[in-house]
């Protein structure tokens, strides 16, 4: 699904599963300075990354894509929550972010994983009941 002018430039098809997320963020400059937790929502999810919904950019002063002079990449590390099941564990970087103007108060940022995820229609089904919040 690549549109040229639109923000929706994605390879692969994604699952909406509305899923719970627990990602910290580590400093580019510094990987030894890691963020406390933060309690996000999954918009959406691919195997290739996903888009999610939270209430801080930068915990503990670390934005989630680069450090205070924009010279230093920084990562994330997340935790998808599933109900019955273990948690899935991602790593990547943040490619984009954004207020999220349907949430009010919150951010949306768009994260590509370092390597791609299985995901199955079973784990994440399509319409998007994924389980009770």
């Amino acid at each position: 699904m690549k549109k040229i002018f639109g923000r929706d430039q994605r390879d692969k098809d994604r699952l909406k599963p509305e899923a719970t997320v627990v990602f910290s963020v580590r400093c580019g400059k510094d990987p030894e300075r890691v963020s406390s937790s933060v309690t996000g929502v999954v918009k959406d999810i691919s195997p290739t990354g996903m888009s999610v919904i939270t209430p801080r950019i930068a915990p503990d002063g670390i934005h989630i894509m680069y450090d205070n002079r924009m010279l230093h990449k920084n990562s994330i590390n997340a935790a998808i929550l599933q109900e019955k099941k273990p948690p899935i564990h991602v790593a990547g970087s943040v490619v984009w972010f954004r207020n999220a103007q349907d949430y009010k108060g919150n951010f949306i940022f768009g994260m590509r994983f370092d390597n791609e995820v299985p995901l199955e229609a079973s784990v994440f089904p399509r319409d998007g009941n994924f389980h009770d919040r």
